[in-house]
């Protein structure tokens, strides 16, 4: 299956001076079918074809009958002809729901190319299946009164778009499985298909009383988005894990751009949330630009183990509120020509990053350093142009080197993030010029044995040449962490020139990059 929006895509559009969202819909003809009771809504599921467009009046659309799947779709759209089903009235929704939520699902769909839209799901088990789908947008639906989870990607269900919905009170049968929007299915699950790829969530807003994690991306998944979202932490249950607006399972999810506020929860113990149900997953995921506002400093703001996650740029209130996990690094800055949204990756977003700077219009970040492709200081036209270039070219980009979070511990002693196991690693340090500097580096390597104790785990210290600083006073320790340590420090053990004994403040650790 390929991307749905490729880098040519998004640079064609670019350089034909048109953003996306105001191209115009290509004219199709489309067959509206006007629905006003439950029986007509059934009707129109059952026969609907690619182009067709469901127009439900305002009113309340209840299950009949006692089956799982009351209100079921299996029809095909295509991108040209999608199926759309759609309230009459965006003020004046439609609502449809099952006669309780202890056991139906309120809508199920299984085809692709649907567009669902201004609709109220309630009063049900599940609120909206979208099942070996793809290609699919729920758009502008509020999903409420839930017993268990209010969205669900499921079944090999890719390419799909949840966006701008309101979801709340969730969970009220069962609070364990009480999401908002659920991506995948568990390991363990036998009747679905693992293969949900590359789904987003944008826009929109959750709880109160969503009683699990706000979204769940579950195991098998990749490339999952969630961005510009609102988290209300009210009414979390913390049951089966349901205790972080996002927990990620899954590989190469991207969490950025949105808004958390705990509101007290005493349930909620992270904000955002790395499991490895499996190995091999919950690996190579992105945290950053979030803002999160934790009441608490017993609240991680990440917390993940063996989960390989980059996390930088979020805002967290209360500051102290730290972010933990052997494989979770966290990193100041990015540098990579041309990534002007400094992510650590060269892509058509960077162009409409930047070309939306240069139009005054508001972007989520932009680094200056990146995007300053002619070097001269400023940005303007010509670096888009340089960028636009470089992207069409279709050239291998460099990696990224990243410049890395740490610590003073004490004078002449740093202690810097985890998430470096495996990695080249370089320590820039100033210090008096020619002055002659001793350091000692370590990490901790929970696989080797302490003969002291007879227990695998065991700090390891090694010491570095003598090295004398030269005129700019600039020192470089390149040092490579075996895969699978943590804990990461430096130290200045000695520190001398031909006066004598230095103070160990004068030498201070700059920066720390790793490719």
């Amino acid at each position: 299956m390929k991307r749905t929006r490729s880098i040519c895509t998004g640079l064609a559009v670019l350089l034909c001076g048109t953003a996306l969202s105001a191209m115009p819909a290509a004219s199709v003809q489309t067959t509206q079918i006007p629905v006003t009771d439950s029986e007509s809504l059934l009707a129109a599921l059952s026969s609907v074809s690619a182009g067709d467009e469901i127009i439900l009046r305002e009113g309340i659309y209840e299950a009949q009958g006692s089956g799982w799947r009351p209100f079921a779709a299996q029809a095909d759209g295509t991108e040209e002809k999608p199926i759309i089903l759609r309230s009459e009235d965006p003020e004046h929704p439609a609502m449809i729901c099952a006669k309780s939520f202890s056991s139906q699902c309120a809508l199920y769909v299984t085809g692709s190319h649907w567009v669902i839209r201004d609709l109220k799901i309630s009063t049900a088990c599940k609120g909206i299946f979208l099942a070996k789908s793809e290609h699919s947008v729920i758009s502008n639906c509020e999903v409420f009164d839930i017993g268990d989870e209010a969205i669900h990607i499921i079944d090999d269900s890719s390419y799909n778009l949840v966006e701008n919905c309101r979801i709340h009170d969730t969970g009220l049968l069962n609070p364990k499985y009480g999401e908002g929007v659920y991506i995948g299915s568990a390991m363990n699950a036998t009747e679905y298909g693992f293969q949900c790829h590359y789904n987003v969530v944008r826009g929109c807003r959750f709880g109160p009383n969503v009683a699990a994690d706000h979204v769940d991306i579950k195991e098998y998944t990749i490339g999952t988005l969630v961005e510009s979202c609102i988290f209300d932490g009210t009414g979390m249950q913390g049951e089966n894990g349901g205790n972080s607006f996002v927990e990620i399972k899954g590989n190469q999810a991207v969490v950025r751009g949105n808004t958390g506020c705990r509101n007290g929860c005493e349930k909620q113990l992270y904000g955002f949330d790395l499991s490895e149900q499996l190995e091999g997953w919950g690996q190579n995921n992105q945290i950053y630009d979030n803002t999160l506002f934790l009441d608490t400093t017993d609240c991680y703001t990440v917390k993940g183990w063996n989960c390989a996650a980059e996390v930088f740029r979020n805002t967290v209130d209360p500051p102290e509120c730290t972010s933990s996990g052997n494989k979770v690094l966290q990193i100041k800055e990015i540098r990579l020509p041309g990534d002007a949204t400094e992510d650590g990756h060269v892509d058509a977003d960077d162009a409409i990053c930047l070309q939306h700077y240069l139009l005054g219009l508001p972007v989520l970040h932009i680094s200056g350093r990146n995007s300053d492709l002619n070097a001269d200081g400023r940005l303007d036209a010509r670096d888009l142009a340089l960028l636009k270039r470089m992207l069409l070219s279709g050239a291998g980009m460099p990696a990224a080197e990243k410049s890395v979070c740490f610590v003073m511990e004490d004078v002449g002693k740093w202690r810097v993030t985890d998430g470096l196991g495996g990695c080249d690693v370089r320590f820039l340090v100033s210090a008096k010029p020619g002055a002659a500097v001793k350091f000692g580096w370590g990490y901790w390597d929970a696989n080797a044995v302490n003969p002291d104790t007879g227990k695998n785990g065991k700090w390891m210290q090694y010491s570095v040449d003598p090295m004398t600083a030269d005129e700019s006073g600039i020192l470089e320790i390149p040092v490579h962490m075996p895969e699978n340590t943590t804990r990461l420090a430096l130290e200045v053990w000695d520190c001398s020139d031909d006066t004598g004994k230095l103070d160990p403040a004068e030498v201070v650790l700059q920066q720390v990059l790793t490719p």
